[in-house]
């Protein structure tokens, strides 16, 4: 089973998903505006998370969520993070009755 997961983790690594991963994350980091949006949702983040300014988080999230670069970044990232929930299931589900008693 161990080795069947490293061929898991090594397929991925090789996927065109990865590559794409990638290559949105590079052209993000060349991207001023894109990241201008992210520097300016960081900020006001902390606002809200501080002073709870609702008006102005709400329009710099909406602002960073209509970027299609950003936009198919978060989706790449709410992919992998489906996936590995799914492993981590499917691991608790073999693993069941041996470490939860």
């Amino acid at each position: 089973m161990v080795e069947n997961a490293y061929e898991v983790i090594d397929l991925m690594e090789k996927s065109e998903f990865k590559k794409r991963l990638i290559e949105v994350k590079r052209k993000i980091n060349k991207d001023k505006d894109v990241k201008k949006l992210i520097k300016n949702f960081e900020e006001v983040k902390e606002l809200y998370e501080k002073f709870n300014v609702k008006e102005d988080f709400m329009k710099a999230k909406n602002d960073l969520l209509s970027n299609e670069l950003l936009k198919e970044y978060i989706n790449l990232q709410e992919q992998i993070n489906l996936l590995t929930l799914k492993i981590n299931n499917r691991i608790k589900k073999v693993t069941k009755g041996v470490t939860n008693k």
